[in-house]
């Protein structure tokens, strides 16, 4: 019998290597964080994110409104969002800022329950298509 096409414990350890590490990441961001925002429409928590995204100057990036300026848009106006805006994403992008970009982390600065309430205040002003609503 040939050994060809037969991978050793040690091929086969090493290009298992990737899928486990993705499958840890997988399980510790679903264990460390809800998958859905826990204050959807709560009007006191929408008002402190608003008033959190301001204290920590996102408007500085995403405007006033934010509508938009050296950073996107992220009140779904023209629909034009790069990931699909899920609250799981929008608390990954917070709290780890995006690699390539001026988004910075703030998993240092702000607590969960913060990140959480400004994703509140960002569905709060959502003018986007209804249809494509993903929380």
């Amino acid at each position: 019998m040939s050994s060809q096409g037969i991978l050793s414990p040690r091929v086969r350890w090493r290009a298992a290597l990737p899928i486990i590490a993705s499958l840890a990441a997988i399980s510790a961001v679903s264990a460390d964080e809800p998958l859905k925002n826990p204050y959807t429409g709560d009007a006191k928590a929408i008002e402190e994110g608003h008033q959190l995204f301001l204290d920590t100057g996102c408007y500085a990036c995403h405007g006033h409104h934010a509508e938009g300026g050296m950073g996107p848009n992220l009140t779904g106006a023209g629909n034009r969002w790069i990931y699909k805006p899920t609250d799981a994403t929008l608390f990954r992008t917070i709290s780890n800022g995006r690699e390539g970009t001026n988004m910075a982390p703030w998993k240092d600065t702000l607590s969960q329950d913060q990140i959480w309430k400004i994703i509140a205040f960002i569905r709060s002003i959502y003018q986007g298509d209804p249809s494509k609503v993903v929380w």
